[in-house]
């Protein structure tokens, strides 16, 4: 059975096509109203997964045989850590002046 073999190019643009799919979908989420609960459930789990993927695609790149900056891996690094906070900070955590999207 043949690996999936991924290139730094291509493990670098599906990063950027996920950073993308996670802001049109917050911004989904921003034009619709807070009584469609169940788009506010798939966006929620849509970001978890985006977020998920991406940090495995960011360890995939750290790998040695990827020959690419260290700045580019630490800076796409970095933009998967911070969407992965504004996920909790947005949808789970209260205690922020913003109400809690999820449970409220």
């Amino acid at each position: 059975m043949n690996k999936l073999q991924l290139s730094s190019k291509k493990i670098i643009t599906w990063l950027c096509v996920n950073y993308g799919i996670f802001i049109l979908a917050f911004l989904v989420l921003g034009t619709l109203s807070s009584e469609y609960k169940a788009i506010i459930w798939i966006n929620f789990f849509l970001d978890v997964a985006i977020c998920v993927i991406s940090l495995v695609l960011n360890i995939i790149l750290f790998f040695q045989k990827h020959e690419t900056s260290l700045f580019v891996k630490l800076v796409l690094l970095f933009i998967t850590l911070f969407l992965a906070a504004f996920t909790y900070y947005a949808f789970i955590m209260p205690e922020c002046g913003l109400p809690s999207v999820l449970f409220s």
